[in-house]
């Protein structure tokens, strides 16, 4: 295990609008307001959600859709950098009418349907990525 401690460097708010992709729009905030680590949650409502999750066996990430109206229940994540790009990782969770959920990576593909509601949390320290041969991810690098 390996830790690092920082301080709030700020906290930042964003109300999305209908229509917007909800992972594209978590990094065009983020790259209006300069944050490039941190801790992002969000909640809210998608009319399409599209989650994955990575599969060990193939070292890829498999994807599906709920293409409904559902709530966001849950979302939560970091920023960091990996040589310099900006890296938004984030799970989320979606409920449907009847409470059926699904989680996942958050993927490309989540269309806004009424609102969500975003919040940065920065560091004061960058967070960086690099990649592990391991696993062959580019992981969290913790000195």
């Amino acid at each position: 295990m390996r830790s690092i401690q920082t301080k709030i460097k700020r906290i930042i708010f964003a109300r999305m609008e209908p229509g917007e992709d909800v992972l594209e729009t978590i990094e065009k905030v983020a790259k209006e307001h300069g944050v490039r680590s941190g801790q992002l949650s969000l909640i809210g409502a998608v009319s399409k959600a599209k989650l994955g999750y990575f599969h060990r066996k193939t070292g890829q990430y498999r994807s599906f859709t709920v293409d409904e109206d559902v709530e966001v229940v849950s979302c939560i994540g970091n920023i960091s950098t990996h040589e310099d790009n900006l890296v938004v990782h984030a799970h989320m969770i979606v409920a449907d009418e009847t409470g059926k959920c699904w989680g996942g990576h958050l993927q490309v593909g989540c269309e806004v349907s009424v609102t969500i509601e975003l919040v940065f949390i920065e560091t004061e320290i960058e967070l960086i990525r690099k990649r592990e041969d391991i696993t062959g991810l580019n992981l969290l690098h913790i000195d």
